[in-house]
């Protein structure tokens, strides 16, 4: 769903943290001393690389996203696991069958593959993979040149790493086909 007018002309700035929670820490203190008046406190999206996968939450392109790859779930492995452990648990009396019932759903939910999962911008996440290392956190502007501007005066004394590109019209256009897949 887009939330914004995305500008013809974009240029995308990843402001790069160590640690999984240094972005979300130097956007809460840029947010404060900005106000609610600037212009880039509702454009920008925040990337978490954890060890088992990256979470992109905010505004990306005029698009809002909320995906988290260490969300996994899975109904049917739940079931399997769930009947596993209950003939596994039935060696055990009443207290192994039911702890064989309970272990079994929760690791068949979390081992078999997915059957609902977020939908996630490929093509962003994959960009974005390559430029926050695991264990680290960004804050990303994809805007107008001033917005981008803005939100990195806002950050100047943050101590990320800035790292800023125009982009082409063909990047332009991959990554609103990316955004509009995952609405």
């Amino acid at each position: 769903m887009s939330s914004a007018a995305v500008p013809s002309e974009l240029d995308l700035a990843v402001v790069r943290y160590r640690g999984e929670n240094g972005a979300a820490e130097a956007l809460a203190d840029a947010r404060e001393r900005a106000g609610v008046d600037a212009t880039w406190v509702n454009q920008v999206g925040l990337v978490e690389h954890h060890g088992s996968g990256l979470a992109l939450r905010g505004v990306f392109a005029g698009h809002f996203v909320d995906a988290d790859e260490r969300d996994h779930l899975s109904e049917r492995g739940a079931a399997e696991g769930f009947a596993v452990g209950a003939v596994i648990g039935v060696l055990g009396g009443p207290p192994g069958f039911a702890a064989g019932m309970v272990l079994g759903a929760i690791l068949g939910s979390q081992l078999a593959p997915p059957t609902e999962t977020e939908p996630e911008p490929e093509a962003l996440a994959e960009q974005l993979r390559e430029a926050v290392p695991r264990a680290s956190s960004a804050i990303v502007s994809i805007g107008s040149p001033s917005d981008v501007e803005e939100l990195l005066e806002a950050l100047a004394d943050s101590g990320g790493e800035v790292t800023r590109r125009k982009l082409t019209d063909e990047q332009v256009a991959e990554l609103q086909a990316s955004l509009a897949s995952s609405a």
